[in-house]
């Protein structure tokens, strides 16, 4: 069903994660509903833990002012090393992942999630799902200025680091791919200096990488109904289907920004 690709052994992905939005689901807030869901999932994320959300509304208009925060109580469910996990709210879940090695097994442990969910019962439609891919790339070169990034990345990506300006410190960009009717694919990217875009809580990478400069690739594949009336229904077999179909052309756009030089180093190798 999907392309085989090759398993890089020091991949740059940093995190991965699936996310499901749907019309409020209040049964989702039931704690019997909750305590049959870790069941459900004891075997894969058995640790369960509260977390607040919040989110701030605008009020428009003259003399208006914006709303105090509201506070959205969701569930976190994680393994017993905290590298993956499942976020349930009545809104949306999502699964989560830093330890990832092949997309056959995070295909894996979203059906497991939506799978318990769905015996609940309490999702009418689905709205948007979503796949998105981190990578951090980090090279031996010393990097000083963002021209210096294309000796490793399609040089397309850098059209402006060769100016009369003067020397461009960092480069930032986005392309917005249509994939299929209602589906987009969103290619972000940046030069950044630090430590990486990904934290370390609530999941814990695989490595704490030291500080010094970095490349992002932001990749978010997502499809989206137009209307209430193109909604989805819940169902896990249709949910997987939808996610590969998704994953399918993120690959392609990951190899297509980077240099035979750089997938020596995902080797293994020094470039």
């Amino acid at each position: 069903m999907y392309e085989n690709r090759e398993i890089y052994p020091n991949s740059p992905l940093a995190l991965v994660t699936a996310e499901v939005k749907y019309p409020y689901a209040p049964r989702l807030r039931q704690m019997d509903a909750l305590d049959r869901i870790q069941i459900s999932l004891e075997r894969l994320l058995p640790i369960r833990q509260r977390e607040q959300r919040f989110t701030l509304q605008v009020a428009m208009g003259a003399g208006s002012l914006a709303s105090p925060p509201q506070a959205l109580e969701v569930y976190r469910f994680l393994n017993k090393s905290r590298r993956r996990s499942a976020v349930i709210s009545p809104e949306a879940f999502s699964v989560e992942m830093t330890d990832y090695r092949e997309f056959s097994e995070f295909l894996e442990l979203i059906s497991a999630v939506a799978q318990a969910i769905q015996i609940e019962g309490a999702i009418p439609a689905v709205e948007r799902i979503g796949l998105r891919y981190i990578d951090e790339v980090r090279v031996p070169e010393k990097i000083k200025e963002a021209s210096q990034w294309s000796n490793w990345l399609a040089p397309e990506l850098f059209p402006s680091t060769d100016s009369r300006t003067g020397i461009a410190r960092a480069v930032q960009g986005a392309i917005l791919y249509e994939t299929a009717p209602s589906s987009q694919l969103r290619l972000s990217f940046a030069s950044l200096e630090g430590q990486g875009v990904v934290s370390n809580e609530p999941l814990r990478r695989k490595s704490i990488p030291e500080p010094g400069p970095f490349f992002v690739i932001d990749i978010d594949s997502f499809w989206e109904a137009a209307s209430p009336e193109d909604s989805q229904e819940f169902d896990v077999e249709r949910l997987k289907q939808t996610v590969g179909e998704l994953h399918d052309p993120m690959g392609r756009v990951f190899q297509s920004v980077i240099t035979d030089k750089l997938r020596e180093i995902f080797r293994g190798g020094n470039g």
